[in-house]
């Protein structure tokens, strides 16, 4: 099948993924999405972020979130619910183009399509959610703005967004990029400070609150969150075990991820490196939803010596099937047991095109190679 075919099916998937999101009653469209626009439209009458509920369904991010959405409360619904989407599948495109360096090559077209098809991206759409842009920050501090002064700023925007992206700070730290750490670091603490100027009651209630309630995340015990916390919920483990097995088990999944992806990006394979901690981020997290995994998309992408067809079709098939739905004992939990392979185990070899090195901005902050 040529590129241009490869696009012409990735089209035609985006838009049977957003003609099924908008064949939805207007009242249960893009529900994520109203759920942002509903909890700060509550602002204006005096209500709090943290009060206002769609279905069974709370505003769940830090106030920061809020002021970013709140200039899509000045518009029609409709007409955000159109933009949100178009935005969400125009990203999906600047991913793939993004992470193989070519936005004309045939690869590019076949990651985009495997993107579109995948179970996160198509929950993303369907949800109205932020986990795809949240991602492409990331993925874009990280291959695009590396040897720039911002590098570090968009990772510390999507922190301050949602916060699982903090995880990828000791990345940027432990593999010799301190400035960009702080960088990072500085953002997500200016962006919160933003927020508690601008919304201090809401700031107060989420920092000393709300961020500890992960009861207020949704039925956390189904399939759908693919967390080593969902897992051992879905194992009926009580809860004071259960905090300790994650911090100890989900906490050695994080280190090793960390060690491999310092050690990936000491060989200039930045992708993996990112990857590898995105993926640590799923097992981690209390919560993983569907729409947050599309670091497990992108897996399909590491360099697996000896086996690299064998493991994209076990990740395409694991990533775009319903096969969590098919019950315990693992396929319940085939997307958590992909993410700890990524973030602990999978022999990752040398990239076949390792990223030309060439000489970074001058800078007093470099212990380790670019």
């Amino acid at each position: 099948m040529g590129k241009r075919w490869i696009w012409v099916v990735t089209v035609t998937a985006a838009l049977a993924t957003a003609a099924a999101a908008f064949g939805k009653p207007a009242d249960a469209r893009l529900t994520d999405l109203s759920v942002y626009l509903g909890a700060v439209s509550g602002l204006a009458d005096g209500a709090s972020l943290y009060d206002f509920t769609r279905g069974a369904a709370p505003f769940t991010y830090p106030p920061f979130a809020a002021l970013l959405v709140t200039p899509l409360t000045w518009l029609p619904v409709g007409a955000v619910q159109v933009a949100w989407t178009l935005a969400t599948l125009a990203t999906v495109a600047g991913l793939a183009a993004l992470v193989t360096r070519d936005r004309h090559s045939t690869v590019t077209a076949v990651v985009a399509l495997a993107l579109m098809l995948s179970a996160p991206v198509s929950s993303d759409v369907k949800y109205g959610q932020v986990s795809l842009f949240l991602a492409a920050l990331v993925a874009a501090d990280f291959l695009a703005l590396r040897r720039t002064p911002w590098h570090g700023a968009l990772i510390g925007l999507a922190a301050a967004v949602k916060l699982t992206p903090l995880i990828f700070i000791p990345l940027l730290w432990f593999a010799g990029r301190r400035t960009a750490a702080a960088v990072a670091g500085a953002t997500f603490a200016g962006c919160a400070a933003i927020g508690a100027a601008t919304l201090p009651g809401d700031s107060w209630a989420y920092w000393t609150d709300k961020i500890f309630q992960v009861d207020r995340l949704g039925y956390i015990g189904g399939v759908g969150n693919q967390s080593l916390n969902g897992a051992l919920l879905r194992l009926g483990i009580a809860a004071e075990a259960r905090s300790t097995l994650v911090v100890a088990i989900g906490g050695t999944v994080a280190v090793a991820a960390l060690i491999r992806a310092v050690r990936l990006a000491r060989r200039h394979d930045w992708l993996s490196a990112v990857i590898v901690v995105g993926a640590a981020s799923v097992v981690l997290s209390p919560v993983s939803w569907t729409h947050h995994q599309i670091w497990l998309v992108l897996a399909v992408l590491l360099p697996v010596a000896g086996a690299q067809s064998l493991w994209r079709a076990a990740v395409l098939i694991i990533m775009i099937l319903p096969v969590p739905a098919l019950g315990p004992p693992l396929f319940s939990e085939s997307r958590l047991l992909l993410a700890i392979a990524v973030a602990a185990l999978l022999p990752i070899a040398q990239a076949t095109k390792p990223e030309p090195v060439t000489p970074p901005a001058r800078s007093s902050f470099a212990p380790s190679p670019r």
